[in-house]
């Protein structure tokens, strides 16, 4: 069960929705307009799934072809022990499985730019050693992928950001609210603990966390507005996540703002 106490203690992020494309019609080949930073364009983000995809594929041959070997030596083993033994089949790799979508491309890429831009006016910088390959493991990520640098980057730059905003400003209520009905809504509050229960619980470090990702969504925000920033329909609804935690399989947004666009987190009422 997910607990509001590893707030400050996970990769946190920002979060935004973006408005949409009505040049789609017209260049279908645009997946988002970046104002003045340029476009992200259908063709970059086919290459990226392409290349994960063949990433992944040369993975599953690769498996294949060593569970055949495995197979061929106990067949061997067999025979030289006096057993007649006929070659089973070669195994058939397993069909690829892509652990994200393109409108994740998108968003990521989408993402950076934002991130870019508010890191520039807070001066802040990615390390200089990432750990890329523990990073994609613990999230189920093809190691060595374009993407998973991507969305790796993007998280560390992100929590980069909240920790250069934390102080001792308390957080709003209505965001300790959203961070509260996003938990309950994923069995992450006690049953039965109302909000006002709940916040009461919440340590100085959890409110400077959220505090902190508001602002950053404010500077993501303007930076967004800036750009004037525009995404094709086929990739709406579309969020960029500005506080969140690693649940069991997928991450969980906590607090965000959809400038118009539903927010795709289900809203558990308060008692």
């Amino acid at each position: 069960m997910l607990r509001a106490r590893r707030l400050a203690s996970t990769v946190v992020a920002a979060s935004l929705a973006v408005g949409g494309l009505s040049a789609c019609g017209s260049e279908p080949s645009v997946a988002a307009y970046l104002g003045a930073a340029g476009q992200v364009s259908e063709k970059e983000v086919q290459r990226i799934w392409d290349d994960t995809h063949a990433d992944l594929a040369a993975q599953a041959q690769a498996e294949a072809d060593e569970a055949t070997r495995q197979q061929r030596f106990k067949e061997e083993a067999l025979r030289n022990a006096g057993e007649d033994v006929k070659p089973a089949p070669a195994v058939t790799p397993a069909p690829v499985q892509m652990p994200f979508s393109r409108g994740d491309i998108v968003n990521e890429l989408v993402t950076r730019e934002l991130y870019e831009q508010v890191a520039a006016d807070r001066s802040v910088t990615l390390p200089a050693q990432v750990p890329y390959e523990q990073e994609a493991a613990q999230r189920k990520l093809p190691a060595g992928t374009e993407y998973s640098k991507l969305y790796i980057d993007n998280l560390y730059m992100q929590s980069l950001l909240i920790q250069s905003f934390l102080s001792e400003t308390p957080p709003a209520d209505a965001d300790m609210l959203q961070v509260y009905n996003s938990l309950g809504a994923n069995g992450g509050v006690e049953p039965g603990q109302d909000f006002t229960t709940w916040l009461s619980l919440q340590s100085p470090q959890n409110r400077q966390v959220v505090a902190a990702a508001a602002q950053v969504r404010e500077q993501v925000e303007g930076a967004a507005d800036e750009l004037n920033v525009k995404v094709n329909p086929r990739y709406q609804p579309f969020e960029v996540s500005v506080l969140e935690i690693q649940g069991e399989s997928d991450p969980l947004q906590l607090l965000g703002t959809d400038l118009g666009v539903e927010q795709s987190v289900p809203v558990a009422d308060v008692s």
